[in-house]
This record gives structure tokens, sequence and C-alpha cells, in this order.
């Protein structure tokens, strides 16, 4: 018990160093904070909740006394507390369809961490505007400064994708925090499974379903945009933004459950994910096959798979 506890403590120090790296400036640094949320990971899914809160509140403690409120605001916030909310969800068992215990499926989890960052994403953006504070023009600003301290002329090009950045900045922001999540998540899983660590299974990403209210919640987002103006509609494009994310891993399961009917599955996703990544626009098509499998099932009731080899 002492021992589990005095982990627990160490891997919220380490958390807690990982997130105070980006004040270094370092790129190195920069990049190894991104992997703050892994030692609470770690942590919550093969100690439990209970523990992480144990690290969490470890974590806390350091900051206030080396930072004051501030850090431990930010902490809480962007760390601590998705982590601890991700995995108290992810370790709920509960009875499924046929009665028999489960864990709460990854579909629900993906799309209950969409909600919770597109709210705090509504009210630091609502308090900076009701501050008023321009988001778009200080955005724009900032980003011409930058190019111009750099030297890079103000083409077309760039110019427009300033323009994007400007309207989608909040988004672009709550989006890369979201994958950051999960992407840490998924490797402390890793990690647990390869160590026979884990209280909780891999989930089956052929497997992978989103709730029904998940696409209600985008649809209320998609809706605000094109009827509202002003501040309130450039709250609800990026908030439908964020939402659109787990129907990225929608159109993905419905990819890996293809790719598991040939005996070249691996070979099949490497390929994919290679075309994938460079290609700019192949991760909107891939949203959009999401949000179609979830209206219409293309995958039928059961995952397409050849085997029940497990699909990760």
């Amino acid at each position: 018990m002492q021992r589990d506890t005095l982990i627990a403590i160490g891997s919220g120090l380490g958390s807690a160093v990982l997130f105070l790296l980006v004040l270094s400036g370092n790129p190195v640094a920069l990049l190894l904070s991104y992997f703050g949320h892994l030692p609470l990971f770690l942590t919550g899914l093969w100690q439990g909740p209970k523990r992480l809160l144990v690290a969490a509140f470890a974590a806390c403690s350091a900051l206030v006394l080396l930072g004051g409120l501030l850090p431990f605001t930010v902490f809480m916030v962007v760390f601590a507390g998705p982590a601890m909310l991700l995995t108290r969800m992810a370790l709920v068992v509960r009875k499924d369809q046929n009665g028999n215990l489960a864990f709460i499926p990854s579909g629900v989890v993906v799309s209950a961490m969409a909600v919770m960052v597109a709210t705090v994403m509504i009210i630091i953006t609502g308090t900076l505007t009701a501050e008023g504070l321009d988001i778009q023009e200080f955005v724009s600003q900032f980003l011409s400064q930058i190019y111009s301290e750099m030297g890079v002329p103000m083409t077309s090009d760039v110019q427009g994708l300033i323009g994007m950045f400007k309207i989608y900045f909040p988004a672009i922001a709550a989006v890369s925090w979201l994958l950051m999540l999960f992407a840490n998540a998924t490797i402390a899983q890793a990690i647990l499974v390869r160590a026979g660590k884990n209280l909780r299974p891999t989930p089956k990403m052929a497997s992978f379903a989103l709730p029904g209210w998940s696409l209600f919640a985008f649809a209320v987002a998609g809706f605000t945009v094109g009827f509202a103006d002003g501040s309130l509609a450039y709250v609800a494009r990026n908030v439908a933004v964020v939402l659109a994310v787990p129907f990225l891993f929608q159109g993905l399961a419905l990819v890996h459950g293809q790719a598991a009917r040939w005996p070249q599955k691996r070979m099949i996703l490497t390929v994919f994910y290679i075309v994938a990544v460079l290609s700019s626009w192949s991760f909107i098509a891939i949203t959009g096959l999401g949000i179609v499998e979830h209206l219409i099932r293309l995958r039928g009731k059961e995952p397409m798979t050849r085997s029940n080899e497990e699909d990760r």
C-alpha cells in the first residue's frame, strides 16, 4: 500500500516536471511537455482512480509551492482534471445489453471527453470575449508579427493560412489537446498491457462505436452556426469542429474493420495512415465517412473482421 502511494506521488511529480518544461523555451523540452498526461494515465490505468487522485494532489501541491495559483489552475484544467475524468470513465463497469458486466464502450468515453473539451473551450472563449478581447484580431496580429519577425513574405497563401487560424484557433487548440489526451492514454495502456498491469483490456478499434447522442450534439453545434452570427457563430463553429473528432475515430474504425477482412491487414493500414498523414484533406474525408457510418451502419451490427483476433 505504501509502495503504491509512493509510486503515485512520484508519477504526479513527474507529470508536474513535464508540465513545467513548457517554460524552458527549449524545443525538445516543449515536445516532452506533450507527454505530461502520461505519468497520470500510467498511475490511473494501473492502480485506479484513487491512486491517480494522490498523483494529481502531489503534482498540484508542488506547482502551488513552485509557482503559485496560476500553474496549479492550468495543470488542473489541462492535465489532472481530464486525466481523472477519462480514467474514471474508462474503468467504470456496468451491464451491457445482454446483462453481462462490461467496461463502458470506448466510443462513449471519446464522445464524453470531446464534450468536456468543448465545454472548457466555450467557457474560455466566452470569458475572453466578455473581457473585450477580439480573439480573431488577436490571433491575426500575433501570427502576422511572428511571420514578420521570421522574414516570411505576406503572400496570399500566408494570409490565407492566417485567416484560417484566426477563424479556427480555439478549435485547433482544443482538438490538439483532445488528441494528445487520447494519445497519452493509448501509450499508457500499451505499456501496461505489455507489463501485464492493465486494469482494462484494450478496446478493439474495429468495434469502436459512438453513442447516439454524439451526432445530436454535433448537429446542435452545426445548426447554431447556420442560424447565429457574431461571437455565437464563432464559438459554435469551433465547438462543431471539436465535436467532429469522435466521428474521425468512427471513420478510422470503419477502415480498421474493412482492413481486418484481408490477410494483409497491417500492410493495408500502414499504407492508409501514410497516405492520410500526407494528405491535408484526408482526415476531413474520414470524419465524413464516420458520420455516414454512424447514420447507416456500413459495418452492420458487428464489425467486419476475418477472425475474432483483437484489432488494435
